[in-house]
C-alpha cells in the first residue's frame, strides 16, 4: 500500500515538472518593429529634409534629417533603418538617383521584326 502511494506520488511530481519545463515565457505585449537590417528605400526628399516620399506613395518621418543635408527635394536612394510602429526611417546613407534615363530603341530589336 505504501509503495503505490509513493509511486503515485512521484507521477503527480514528475508530470507537473514536465509540465512547467514544456510552458514557453510569455511574450512582451509589444513586438519589435525595427528591422534589424538596414533597407534599400528609393524615394523623393521633402524640402525640410523630414520626410521621404517613397515610389509606393508611402511617407516616412526621417528621424536624422541631417544626413538628406543637400539633398532637399532631389530623387535619393537611401540605406536605412525602419520602424514601421512609428513609422520612421533613420538614414545611414545617401546616394543621388541619376535623373536621366539611358535607354535606346534599336531597329534590329526582336520588338520591331514581324
Amino acid at each position: 500500500m505504501k509503495t503505490s502511494v509513493v509511486c503515485a506520488l512521484a507521477a503527480v511530481l514528475l508530470l507537473s515538472g514536465a509540465t512547467f519545463a514544456q510552458e514557453s515565457s510569455p511574450k512582451p505585449d509589444h513586438a519589435v518593429t525595427a528591422s534589424a537590417k538596414p533597407l534599400i528605400v528609393a524615394g523623393q526628399v521633402s524640402n525640410d529634409r523630414k520626410t521621404l516620399m517613397t515610389d509606393i506613395d508611402s511617407e516616412w518621418r526621417v528621424s536624422n534629417p541631417d544626413a538628406l543635408k543637400g539633398h532637399e527635394g532631389l530623387r535619393v536612394t537611401v540605406k536605412c533603418y525602419v520602424d514601421t510602429g512609428k513609422n520612421t526611417i533613420q538614414v545611414l546613407s545617401v546616394k543621388k538617383e541619376e535623373s536621366g534615363s539611358s535607354y535606346a530603341a534599336r531597329s534590329t530589336d526582336s520588338a520591331f521584326r514581324r
